[in-house]
């Protein structure tokens, strides 16, 4: 089972699966060792299929509009979302990702409905914000210190 801003996702026989990419590059060909280099975490992708029977159109209605939300600005909507395998990788936010397929499945008179979600403000996100708005107001500091500095010198200064 799995929620998405509170919404219980419809259907039977869903699965939901989640997975994180631990990205490295092969540097074995920059030397006689072989070494990867760290590339970070990238955000986590949750993979989601469920059975919603025929009769249950408008909830497959309800989550292509869900799907295709978009802000003010046209930004995807970021939603949040709950379920077991979500709350083990601490997935918490995410953006419909990719293609939202339903496809008919005569035999018992249902869609199987697949999605994805793609991870947003995960924890390196925020992380990598905390540092980058310290590493903006340190430098805006020194920044403004050096110039009055310069400035103070300049003014003492003799000359011609």
């Amino acid at each position: 089972m799995i929620t998405i801003d509170g919404w219980r996702v419809p259907g039977y026989e869903t699965k939901v699966s989640c997975g994180v990419k631990l990205a490295s590059a092969d540097l074995s060909g920059y030397g006689s060792f072989t070494l990867n280099s760290d590339e970070g975490v990238k955000p986590s992708v949750v993979s989601v299929t469920t059975k919603m029977p025929f009769i249950d159109s408008a909830e497959l209605a309800y989550l292509i509009t869900m799907a295709k939300g978009t802000d003010d600005n046209g930004a995807k909507i970021v939603r949040t979302i709950n379920s077991d395998v979500t709350q083990a990788y601490k997935v918490r936010k995410a953006i419909f990702d990719g293609d939202v397929k339903a496809v008919e499945d005569e035999e018992v008179k249902a869609w199987i409905v697949t999605f994805k979600l793609l991870e947003k403000l995960s924890t390196a996100e925020r992380t990598q914000q905390q540092i980058d708005g310290t590493a903006a107001e340190n430098s805006q500091t020194q920044a403004i210190d050096g110039h009055n500095s310069v400035q103070q010198a300049f003014e003492n200064s003799e000359g011609p």
